[in-house]
């Protein structure tokens, strides 16, 4: 029964599979581009994220994603270019992709994080927004991407 809910779970990612094309949106920079791509790790048990930036201000990144059923959220295993590695809990429903990160984990937690992603009814457009929290309560934008699929 577990196995069938964690499958069904994981199945939900299916509408990231596939490369994207990624334009940041930060304010103190002009338009920066990238790409990712979103694929299943042999055995189809996790799904993979490799992203690559255009500017060397912006880590490249590799994420995996897995479906915790004690909590019922996803998480997100962030590991950048510069040596930091973070673990975001995730959520994924109706059109909407959630990220946070409120508690040390493998990193020091000087901010907290959030991200929000609408995916558009076409499957092929993300908007998606980054902000960070310095006391928890008062949030602040940090810049925002859009995601593009190359292959739909």
């Amino acid at each position: 029964m577990e196995q069938s809910m964690r499958d069904g779970a994981m199945k939900r990612l299916d509408t990231f599979e596939g490369e994207w094309k990624l334009e940041l949106i930060h304010p103190h920079y002009q338009s920066i581009y990238g790409q990712t791509s979103f694929a299943w790790m042999d055995g189809g048990q996790f799904m993979i994220q490799r992203t690559n930036v255009d500017r060397p201000e912006f880590p490249s990144s590799m994420l995996v994603y897995d479906y915790d059923l004690n909590d019922g959220t996803y998480l997100q295993h962030y590991f950048g270019s510069r040596g930091v590695a973070r673990l975001y809990n995730m959520s994924l429903e109706d059109g909407i992709w959630k990220m946070w990160r409120n508690s040390s984990d493998f990193s020091s937690l000087d901010f907290s994080q959030r991200f929000f992603g609408e995916i558009k009814e076409s499957g092929n457009t993300i908007h998606s927004t980054w902000e960070k929290s310095y006391d928890g309560v008062n949030w602040e934008h940090d810049f925002s991407i859009i995601y593009r699929n190359i292959h739909r």
